[in-house]
């Protein structure tokens, strides 16, 4: 058994998001038709906390992450997940919580009481592959810490910023209490999960719900096309470095969209603790 995991980032006509990446950000009306499809398909939508248990997860299963937690991943997809019926593990920058642009505290806190999960997304979004150990240790026990203070429950999972997986990942991981990775490593994860390198499927602009049915269906053949771009992408990493990668991309993307953050001070800005309520889709029989 193989378990797919879809990873989300923001809306694409949500301007208020820190983040305004054209690669990244789907339009709201083609989330509303993924989420649509996987609640009519009858797959069962999983916890990452289900794929640690020693049972096997139910055929079919498939897992949906969000990376990042910008202001629409409460205002736009935690509405649109609870009207189809869908759990997601929302993954945050610790250190960006509650700064304009992104979710607060009370908005992950109503997210984690509705029965998604919350992850660490690191301090900073920090790219792990080029920062020294010790940076590396806070920038994953402190951000776990911090989300874990504020919210008064366990985190137990991280996503790694940027798709960048260093050497002894899994170690620091550990380490900092993490019982589970998520990578942007494409592809399926046979069940037992290798679970300090989490696979994941990227849903990417232009994507609509064939593709998620295609990964959904497992249907492997169908998705070649989809495990060449990411692996030629990856392998222009490896051979000419991520300065020279993050370099060219910065060429493509618009000023705004860097996904590189600054340091963060130690703690959220005393007037940011709310942010805009969620935008609730229409009713199904409207």
């Amino acid at each position: 058994m193989k378990i797919p995991i879809l990873l989300y980032h923001g809306v694409s006509e949500n301007r208020g998001d820190a983040i305004a990446d054209p690669l990244y950000a789907l339009p709201l009306e083609s989330i509303r038709r993924h989420f649509s499809s996987l609640r009519e398909s009858g797959a069962p939508s999983l916890a990452l906390a289900d794929l640690l248990l020693a049972a096997p997860p139910p055929g079919g299963a498939f897992v949906i992450t969000v990376d990042d937690c910008l202001e629409s991943a409460f205002t736009r997809l935690f509405p649109l997940l609870l009207d189809a019926g869908l759990r997601a593990a929302f993954f945050a920058v610790a250190g960006a919580v509650g700064r304009p642009g992104w979710v607060t505290w009370g908005q992950l806190d109503e997210m984690r009481r509705a029965g998604m999960e919350i992850g660490s997304h690191t301090m900073s979004h920090a790219d792990l592959s080029r920062t020294p150990e010790p940076e590396a240790v806070e920038e994953l026990a402190g951000s776990r810490r911090r989300i874990e203070d504020r919210l008064g429950a366990s985190v137990r999972f991280l996503s790694l910023p940027g798709g960048y997986r260093p050497a002894g990942i899994a170690r620091l991981a550990a380490a900092a209490g993490y019982e589970a990775v998520c990578t942007s490593a494409i592809g399926y994860n046979p069940v037992p999960v290798e679970r300090y390198a989490l696979r994941r499927f990227c849903l990417k602009a232009g994507d609509g719900p064939a593709a998620v049915a295609r990964i959904v269906g497992r249907r492997t053949a169908a998705l070649a096309p989809r495990y060449l771009e990411e692996r030629g992408r990856d392998a222009f990493r490896r051979l000419f470095g991520e300065r020279i990668y993050a370099a060219l991309r910065g060429r493509i993307v618009p000023a705004g969209a860097h996904r590189t953050l600054p340091r963060f001070p130690a703690e959220t800005p005393p007037d940011r603790r709310e942010g805009p309520p969620p935008i609730r889709p229409p009713s199904r029989s409207a």
